[in-house]
């Protein structure tokens, strides 16, 4: 959901409009794209072996693609890969045709709830969506967990169809709650933890579930957020961290990391931690003294006026060596970007009662939103280059949105190899599940995806999707 990372970076610009507005999916897949709800009638065969031949197979430990060769599938699993010239007999043969095979991907960062309100079709054409372009799995990180659960059910029993969901339930944070009016239509979208009591009583909930991680959100109490890690590593629950605003954070990420914390959400989560001395003692005073959301806001905006100019490049640095270090994961949702302006510039029309926003203020909307974005990128590229592994997550629920969030990794400079590791086996690392995810091998569930074009040569072939293998089955063929 794009707007939570809209209210985190919106309250820098609060003076100039506050909150944020959902944006829902809806738009069509793009011409020449696989067509939604077509499926390949070989699907319903339920094949015991398909035999896919000269075709070149994504190395995710090397990041290199092999020359053409033979994958056998049985039943839902690789059982071999290699020159297998010499088989014959499968239930289904596919020629590659020289083609490229890259894991089913992930997208780290949805909130596949806001579907549920749009009603049957348009959640059947969103999940079908994403399988049809090769996202075999996705990380949700906020939602009613009830609804979730049964999302998944119906994605694993075959009603739906749509990637893998892996779940956090509802976003946890100190009340008064962020997202509380998402309750009214969603409820259990975002629940309190106010005490060491509410994380006892709700993190088992949460675990029987079926949540494999939790998601904490802006406010939260350091004792009690202590408290939820130990809980949370007592249920085997991993933690996702979003730590709000763009600065003033409770529990900020550097403090996170040190406690434990390994998948931290949206590229601008460093910024408090790397700022230059003179604005952190100016931050940390402000943080520290009791709240006086007018100083808070000024500073807000002198800051995001400066953008890459308040960062201390020392601290930057050694931010990124300390996630090295601990092996954190970012996950940047730079696609957020994508939307912001308007967003922003609608929100302020809503909040005044307007038609046109004044051309001072609009200026100043599109200055910020701007010197947000630069800040961002700067994040992603600094540690990027310093060894931080991304995670490949787009914030919102929209299939194009995944592919979309990778080109924008590769403006930063991250290369194309680097791109798929955090859409497959990073992720795969992170859920500890990369002995059957993340990877084409020996073992591992068969989901594949196979491109016409070579992405190691442009990222932006994941969208030259031939044909998608879910779970060892034919799930989706080009119309190309």
């Amino acid at each position: 959901m794009r707007s939570l990372m809209m209210l985190c970076i919106g309250c820098a610009v609060a003076i100039l409009w506050p909150g944020a507005r959902p944006a829902l999916f809806g738009q069509a897949l793009e011409s020449g794209q696989i067509a939604a709800g077509e499926r390949n009638e070989a699907s319903d065969m339920s094949p015991r072996t398909v035999l896919i031949r000269n075709i070149c197979v994504f190395d995710v430990e090397s990041g290199s693609m092999s020359p053409p060769q033979e994958i056998l599938i049985e039943g839902r699993t690789i059982a071999r890969i290699g020159d297998l010239a010499g088989i014959s007999g499968a239930d289904r043969e596919i020629d590659g045709a020289g083609r490229f095979a890259i894991p089913g991907l992930f997208d780290c960062h949805t909130h596949l709830a806001h579907l549920l309100p749009k009603g049957e079709d348009s959640l059947r054409f969103a999940l079908g969506g994403f399988v049809e372009r090769g996202i075999l799995h996705v990380r949700d990180v906020g939602g009613p967990i009830d609804r979730l659960s049964e999302m998944r059910r119906r994605v694993d029993d075959g009603d739906l169809p749509g990637p893998t969901i892996f779940y956090t339930g509802p976003m946890l944070e100190r009340s008064p709650l962020t997202w509380e009016k998402f309750n009214a239509e969603l409820p259990g979208f975002t629940v309190a933890i106010d005490s060491r009591e509410a994380v006892d009583s709700l993190l088992p909930a949460l675990a029987s579930g079926g949540a494999s991680m939790v998601k904490t959100f802006n406010k939260l109490d350091r004792d009690v957020y202590r408290h939820l890690v130990r809980v949370a590593d007592s249920l085997s629950l991993r933690i996702v961290h979003d730590p709000g605003t763009p600065l003033f954070h409770r529990i900020p990420m550097d403090e996170a990391i040190e406690l434990g914390i390994t998948s931290i959400e949206h590229a601008k989560a460093p910024w408090p931690a790397v700022l230059r001395d003179d604005l952190k003692r100016e931050h940390d005073s402000l943080l520290s003294a009791p709240p006086e959301p007018g100083a808070r806001s000024a500073f807000m905006m002198k800051v995001v006026g400066m953008g890459i100019g308040s960062i201390s490049p020392e601290r930057l640095q050694s931010l990124g060596r300390r996630m090295v270090e601990k092996a954190v994961f970012l996950c940047p949702t730079l696609e957020v970007f994508a939307s912001m302006e308007e967003m922003a510039i609608q929100q302020s029309k809503e909040r005044q009662g307007i038609e046109e926003i004044p051309p001072p203020m609009l200026e100043g909307i599109r200055r910020m939103t701007r010197s947000m974005e630069d800040v961002s990128v700067h994040f992603v590229r600094e540690l990027a280059a310093g060894g931080v592994r991304m995670l490949v997550g787009q914030d919102g629920a929209d299939p194009a949105g995944t592919a979309s969030e990778m080109r924008r990794l590769r403006a930063c400079g991250i290369e194309p190899a680097e791109i798929l590791r955090g859409a497959t086996i990073y992720p795969a690392a992170w859920l500890g599940i990369a002995d059957r995810a993340g990877s084409i091998a020996v073992g591992r569930d068969a989901d594949i995806v196979i491109l016409e074009a070579n992405p190691l040569e442009e990222i932006g072939n994941v969208e030259t999707v031939s044909q998608v293998i879910q779970r060892g089955e034919i799930v989706a063929t080009s119309s190309r």
